[in-house]
This record gives C-alpha cells, sequence and structure tokens, in this order.
C-alpha cells in the first residue's frame, strides 16, 4: 500500500498528473541540471539542444555525450530511468547543427523526443547567438490483456537565444539566455483532446562568468502553465594540475529552485566535474524535499570533445 501511494504521489509532482506531465524534462546532463535554470544562460556543450539550442553555436569541435539517470531508486519494483544522448556537428560554415535523442521508461509506459537542432553566432553582433529546434515526440503504452497497445507522434518546436558580455568587468562575461520550448503546444493526447497541450515553457537566466577567478554564479527561471520556478546555480573550479602532460580539473557546482507559483515544490542539486584530455564526466544528485521516500535521483553524464 505505501508503495502505491508513493506512487500516486510522484506522478502528481514530478508529472503533474496524466498527460500534462509527459515530455517533461526529467534532467539532460548532469551539469545542466547542477545548474538549474541558468544554465539556459550558458548551453555551453551538446546538452545545449535540450534547453537552449541557440548553445550549440558556440561549440567549435565535434562533441558527444550522453547521460545516464536513475531515478527515484527507493521506489521498490520499479526501475525508473531516463537515457538522452546528444551530439554538435559545427562543420558547416553558415550553420552550426546538432541531435538529441533521450528515451524515457516505467512500467507500461515510455516515450521518446528526437530533436534536430541548427544555430548560428553572429559575427555581426559579437557575442549572440539564435538557434532552434525541431523535436519529433512518440509515447507508447501496454494496454490490458486483449486490447491493442496505444502509441502516438507528433512535432513541436523550440527557440533560443544567448547573448554573451565579453569583458563585462575585469576580463570576465556577463551571460544573459532565454529559451521557449513547445511553441505549438500539440496535444499528446490519442484523441488530440485539447486538455493534453503540452505548455509553452519560457525559460531565461544570467549568469556573471569570471575567468580570473574560474568560477560562475546565475539566476534563473521557468515559466510555464504549471507554475513559475526560480533558482541560483555555482559552479567552482576547486582543483586544477598536469597529470602525463594533461590537463586534469576538478569542478565542483550546484543549485536550489524552488516553485513559488502554482504549487510547493523545491529542490537542492549539488555535483560535480572531471575533466581530463578530452573527456568530461560530470555528476549530480537531485533531492526534492516533497518526497524524501522516494529517494534522490543520480544522474551521470560522459562528453567527448573531438
Amino acid at each position: 500500500m505505501k508503495k502505491i501511494v508513493l506512487l500516486i504521489i510522484l506522478v502528481v509532482v514530478e508529472f503533474n498528473i496524466a498527460f500534462a506531465g509527459a515530455f517533461k524534462d526529467l534532467g539532460n546532463g548532469a551539469r545542466a541540471i547542477s545548474l538549474g535554470s541558468s544554465y539556459v544562460a550558458v548551453s555551453d556543450n551538446p546538452y545545449a539542444i535540450f534547453y537552449n539550442p541557440a548553445g550549440i553555436g558556440q561549440v567549435k569541435r565535434l562533441n558527444l555525450a550522453t547521460t545516464y539517470s536513475r531515478l527515484y531508486p527507493f521506489v521498490q519494483d520499479e526501475n525508473l530511468y531516463y537515457l538522452t544522448f546528444a551530439g554538435v556537428l559545427p562543420i558547416f560554415s553558415i550553420f552550426d547543427f546538432g541531435f538529441g535523442i533521450s528515451y524515457f521508461k516505467t512500467g507500461m509506459w515510455s516515450e521518446n523526443q528526437f530533436i534536430f537542432s541548427m544555430a548560428r553566432e553572429f559575427r555581426f553582433i559579437r557575442g549572440l547567438s539564435i538557434g532552434g529546434n525541431l523535436r519529433f515526440l512518440r509515447w507508447s503504452a501496454i494496454a490490458p490483456v486483449g486490447e491493442s497497445g496505444y502509441s502516438y507522434f507528433n512535432f513541436t518546436f523550440d527557440a533560443g537565444a544567448i547573448f554573451v558580455w565579453k569583458d563585462f568587468v575585469n576580463g570576465s562575461n556577463l551571460r544573459f539566455g532565454l529559451a521557449v520550448k513547445n511553441l505549438t503546444q500539440p496535444s499528446i493526447a490519442v484523441n488530440k483532446s485539447p486538455d493534453a497541450k503540452l505548455p509553452l515553457e519560457i525559460s531565461g537566466g544570467v549568469v556573471y562568468e569570471s575567468n580570473l577567478y574560474n568560477y560562475l554564479v546565475g539566476l534563473g527561471a521557468s515559466k510555464s502553465d504549471n507554475g513559475l520556478k526560480i533558482d541560483v546555480g555555482v559552479e567552482i573550479l576547486a582543483f586544477s594540475s598536469e597529470f602525463l602532460k594533461t590537463n586534469f580539473e576538478f569542478v565542483l557546482r550546484g543549485s536550489g529552485g524552488v516553485i513559488v507559483e502554482g504549487g510547493k515544490q523545491s529542490s537542492l542539486n549539488p555535483g560535480f566535474g572531471v575533466k581530463y584530455w578530452k573527456f568530461k564526466i560530470d555528476y549530480v544528485y537531485v533531492y526534492q524535499f516533497e518526497i524524501p521516500d522516494a529517494g534522490g535521483s543520480h544522474k551521470f553524464s560522459i562528453e567527448f570533445n573531438f
């Protein structure tokens, strides 16, 4: 009985009841999650595809990344996991291209996203990048015995912009980001019910990036029909050294946020990152205060920069 009650709470808190919660962001990239909404103004690796497609215009080399998320480990007999894969191909002279895939599976339900991104860093407006996504959505559900299974396929668009005020003060940068998701607000119900439309989501962030002392601090906010969330993110280079003639870096980061409109929900997301040679490995622990019995979510990311 306790397990059933816990699963109901998860559905209400995390997925906002039925269709309204499908294709909700479950954490694409450990670094992005540990910086909160302020990552919208950073977006300098392949996970920008999921948060602000303008960011891939900042990626200058072929870059691939993947994330595994173990969700709510205290929920027994329910292996909830979430996988993502993303890549950026900055090989064209006019636009940079990227792609992303996500896969979520729980019990009788699964959903996928296939994303194709395009962005450009404008040379005549120094520091400005804009980009957009074409996002394909698919879900499927196993029907009871004797009935046919259910499935759905549709698409929508996202858009974003980033402006970097370089050398804002003492060689440091000030970054601004804005992203809009689900521009067409498609219904994800089999019968196309308007009650199952994906909500328009608007996210913004501002980040101060110190190149002298190797840290950044940012403030972010995200707004949709489900409420307004505000959070703060910090990243600090804790240790840097040379190992086998290659630089090694260890980074600490974390964020905390709270929904101030639309319901009570708050989270704390501490994490760290390791960079060596062309690899980056990141981890974040996501703890939501309203569902402590479910346990926090663990997210691991690996990134390779060619």
